[in-house]
């Protein structure tokens, strides 16, 4: 039997300093079949990089960067 796969969604702006642990913390979990969608809202610290690094490694991550920072609640509609 298949598992669901279940999406994961990630909004930031300016998290570098929690982001790694979040991802890290998704990929240690048991269950396998999971997508990760990460939406930056033009953060202007590391966090975009830190996320495109792990999407480098895990084809499963994918990240997203607004053109223009949309706010904290038209982000979060935006990455569902």
């Amino acid at each position: 039997m298949k598992s669901t796969k279940v999406s994961i969604l990630t909004t930031v702006y300016n998290r570098e300093k929690y982001l790694a642990a979040c991802i890290d913390s998704v990929l240690a979990s048991s269950y396998e079949n999971w997508e990760l969608i990460i939406v930056d809202d033009v953060s202007s610290d590391t966090s975009v990089a830190i996320a495109r690094a792990y999407e480098k490694k895990e084809t499963r991550i994918k990240v997203y960067v607004n053109e223009k920072n949309l706010g904290d609640y038209p982000n979060r509609n935006k990455a569902a």
